[in-house]
């Protein structure tokens, strides 16, 4: 079997630390994470299959969610909230 290295942010390493189970390398969770998410067909299946990732940290949510906020804020068209 042949490997390669890849570089990945040390927060990427992190979260893939948490969802690696125990006797389980890291390119066998890899693994188990790719076919989880990309065997999903279904909007509950892809939901089922992210149940499994851990949570972003704090400091990435709040990233994010600013980004979602900035293109709302950017946005043309008339949106409806459905909450």
């Amino acid at each position: 079997m042949s490997t390669r290295t890849i570089a990945v942010e040390s927060r990427v390493y992190d979260r893939l630390a948490r969802a690696k189970r125990e006797g389980e390398s890291f390119s066998k969770t890899i693994d188990r994470l790719l076919r989880q998410v990309g065997s999903a067909h279904t909007g509950r299946e892809i939901l089922r299959a992210l149940e499994q990732v851990p949570p972003l940290p704090t400091a990435d949510a709040a990233v994010m969610l600013g980004v979602v906020e900035e293109n709302r804020a950017s946005e043309t068209w008339e949106r409806h909230d459905l909450r």
